[in-house]
Parts: C-alpha cells; sequence; structure tokens
C-alpha cells in the first residue's frame, strides 16, 4: 500500500510538472515571434468586494527586451516609460516624475511580460492554462502582484489581461488595434520631464 501511494504521488508530481512546462512553452510560443507590440487599451479596477474603483484608457508600446511606454488618459493621467535601465513615472496634474533603477520587481510588472525576456517566464513564474487562457503566478513573494492571467485572440494576438493583487483588488485590461512588430523609435522609450517638473529620485 505504502508503495501504491508512494507511485500514485509521484506520478501525480510528475504530471503536474509537465503541465506546468507545456504551458510555459506555450506562452513562450505566443509571445517570442512579438519584438514589438504596440496597440490600445481598457483597464478597470475592482476591490475585493467586485466594486469598481476606477475606470481608464490609454496606449502603450513594447519592445524587447524590457522597454515600454503605457500612457494613461482621463480622468487620471499617468505615463510610465522604462528603457530596461531605468524607469520614469510621470504625473502631469502633480507636475511629479518619480525615476528609479529597473530590478527584478519592476521587471514583474505585468505589461512588460508583452516585452520582456521570453527566456525568464520560466524562471520567474508558474503557469497553468485553461480554455486558452494562461494563469501566471510568481515565484518570488515580493512581486508586485498575486496572479495574472493573460488570453489570447484568433488571431494570436493579447487580447486580456487579469491581474489580482495581495489586497484582493483585480485590475481588467483589454486590449484593442494591437500591432506586431510595429518600429519603434528607440526615443519614445526615454522621458525628458518638463521644465518645472518635481524629480523624485527612487534608489
Amino acid at each position: 500500500m505504502k508503495n501504491f501511494l508512494r507511485n500514485t504521488l509521484l506520478a501525480f508530481a510528475i504530471g503536474a510538472s509537465g503541465a506546468w512546462a507545456d504551458a510555459t512553452d506555450e506562452l513562450s510560443q505566443l509571445l517570442q515571434p512579438l519584438e514589438s507590440l504596440s496597440g490600445k487599451f481598457r483597464q478597470t479596477l475592482t476591490d475585493e468586494r467586485g466594486e469598481v474603483l476606477q475606470k481608464s484608457s490609454g496606449d502603450f508600446s513594447v519592445q524587447r527586451p524590457g522597454k515600454l511606454r503605457w500612457k494613461t488618459g482621463e480622468p487620471f493621467p499617468q505615463l510610465l516609460v522604462t528603457n530596461n535601465k531605468q524607469l520614469w513615472l510621470y504625473d502631469p496634474d502633480l507636475e511629479q516624475v518619480t525615476i528609479r533603477p529597473v530590478d527584478d520587481r519592476i521587471k514583474e510588472t505585468p505589461a512588460l511580460l508583452l516585452g520582456g525576456e521570453v527566456e525568464e517566464i520560466r524562471s520567474s513564474f508558474n503557469v497553468s492554462s485553461e480554455k486558452g487562457a494562461y494563469h501566471l503566478t510568481p515565484k518570488r513573494a515580493e512581486a508586485p502582484f498575486k496572479t495574472m492571467e493573460i488570453r489570447f485572440g484568433d488571431d494570436g494576438m493579447p487580447s486580456a489581461m487579469t491581474v489580482r493583487d495581495s489586497m484582493g483588488q483585480i485590475t481588467d485590461i483589454e486590449f484593442s488595434g494591437m500591432t506586431a512588430n510595429p518600429e519603434l523609435s528607440a526615443a519614445i522609450f526615454n522621458f525628458e520631464p518638463p521644465a518645472g517638473t518635481d524629480v523624485i529620485k527612487d534608489e
């Protein structure tokens, strides 16, 4: 009986490990051809009770490795820019920009998954799949989110993301107008604060 239980558990563990690997490989194969990507997004933030806290929309561009420009419009305009070395978070209403170096925590930002190193998915996340959706759980306890789900359309392009944080809040992001591998200027992944902007350096 003990051998039977041991063998059953071993078979389950091997089977589960294979499922993780398959899902990670599938997600990597979907993202690998996308050296760059641009489009529009609409996002909704809800609390743990499902009440809507905020709605916003904007446009974005990402480029491998680790370059991102994420511009949110009204009612709370913000601009996040990173060149894979430095990150700028600009708040035009406050006339303030926060600058910080890129580290592992920032590399785990959900939007950066679209333009990150595909090889890092396996080392950073546990991945499973169900009905065409890929569920990612960070391996680091200090990651900026608890779980993330990414879905793809029939054209193979990312269509939506759902991100859950440690406080139970959920961010649903819907993508549209996606363009695969556009030619993007390096200038859009750098930021020069407007004159009079308060600069905060977060080292």
